[in-house]
């Protein structure tokens, strides 16, 4: 038998991991690399034989081995954990199997989200803790089954930009971990979901908390802030009862003096509930004109100006929605007039408080002594 030209143009091959069922093949012309992997051991050898005499190609074998059937995906597979990077789906196999239900991918180092996770249409439980996560691809809010994410210890600043309210993710969304991260500014996406009811934002360094939690107070039921850098609470959080609540390790600073029953008000600050002259506005007049600020598919009315409207503050006692000039106070809390269990603090915990006008102030000031805040301003 004459030998094939093809086998010619080989110019070499490499056998060294053929026990592991991988080699490699250079050629001449042009000069590229066949690499092959997870085949028989013994069909590359017959290969490797065939190649150096052709004679061999009648008694190639080309039946899928014992081997090769245990790459095949297992049927109903539902829960996976990948903590060592010989456990992580190749680009090359079978990825990861579609019927996945829970998916666990930690301790990995893990810097950039594979995005063939977002393809598991079944997945409902994702972890991703203990990696080196920054940025997170926006098509993870287009996940229709997801509705448990934990992404605490992690490198995350921000979340993506152009999340919107009709996404799938804030519609199913019930439990979000953020724990050790190193947020700055609270997820501003929170203001969409509509089932949430376990939010950890713990050890991260946060300012405040913004009113817009208050559209997570319907469902949530836990909140945890500890290790924060918070010293007061919004307004939002006494309009909730959480069956738990966590604050441990934040810097609240008491006033001096403070008392049970005063209320601090604040002299020096008078600022509008929404801040921006423009939107505010805008809001002012479809307020006054009866329009419903919610969010609609039809896009009758903007995502972004409907999340304005609905993260301002409101009057304590009218609940107005504030856009203009108000009274601003702060108010030692009692804890268990806003969750069930919580954590003990040695310091108070104040709330910020708004009033519309000097008449609602008097209102909400009833049976409290009114205390100027300047002594709390030098604590700050």
């Amino acid at each position: 038998m004459r030998p094939f030209h093809s086998f010619r143009n080989i110019e070499a091959i490499h056998s060294r991991l053929l026990k592991e069922g991988k080699i490699s093949i250079t050629f001449k012309s042009p000069s590229q690399m066949l690499m092959l992997s997870d085949a028989s051991p013994s069909h590359l050898s017959l290969l490797i034989a065939t190649i150096q005499d052709p004679r061999h190609f009648l008694s190639l074998d080309l039946t899928p081995s014992k081997q090769s059937k245990s790459l095949q995906p297992k049927a109903d597979v539902k829960s996976m954990s990948v903590t060592t990077l010989k456990n992580y789906p190749s680009l090359t196999g079978i990825g990861f199997p579609k019927t996945l239900v829970c998916l666990t991918i930690s301790k990995l180092n893990y810097r950039h989200l594979d995005t063939r996770i977002c393809a598991l249409t079944r997945l409902q439980t994702l972890d991703l803790s203990h990696n080196k996560l920054r940025k997170l691809p926006l098509v993870l809010w287009q996940m229709k089954s997801l509705s448990s994410v934990n992404l605490s210890h992690n490198l995350i600043e921000e979340l993506p930009a152009g999340i919107r309210p009709s996404d799938p993710l804030c519609e199913n969304l019930t439990s979000f971990d953020l724990s050790s991260n190193t947020l700055t500014s609270f997820p501003y996406f929170l203001r969409f979901t509509s089932a949430i009811r376990l939010l950890k934002v713990n050890a991260n360094p946060l300012n405040y908390v913004p009113n817009f939690i208050r559209s997570c107070t319907r469902t949530l039921r836990v909140l945890e802030l500890e290790s924060c850098n918070l010293r007061n609470l919004p307004a939002a959080l006494s309009d909730c009862y959480l069956d738990e609540l966590k604050l441990a390790g934040n810097p609240f600073p008491a006033p001096a003096g403070w008392g049970r029953n005063e209320i601090y008000k604040d002299t020096k600050h008078s600022r509008p509930g929404t801040l921006g002259s423009l939107l505010s506005q805008c809001v002012k007049s479809l307020v006054r004109h009866g329009v419903p600020m919610n969010y609609s598919v039809d896009q009758l009315i903007p995502d972004h100006l409907v999340s304005y409207a609905r993260s301002g503050q409101h009057c304590r006692a009218c609940r107005r929605l504030l856009l203009e000039n108000c009274v601003v106070f702060y108010e030692p809390v009692e804890l268990k007039t806003i969750a069930r269990q919580f954590t003990r603090l040695d310091q108070p915990v104040v709330m910020t408080g708004f009033a519309c006008s000097n008449e609602c102030f008097r209102c909400v000031t009833v049976g409290k002594k009114v205390v100027p805040a300047v002594l709390f301003f030098k604590q700050r």
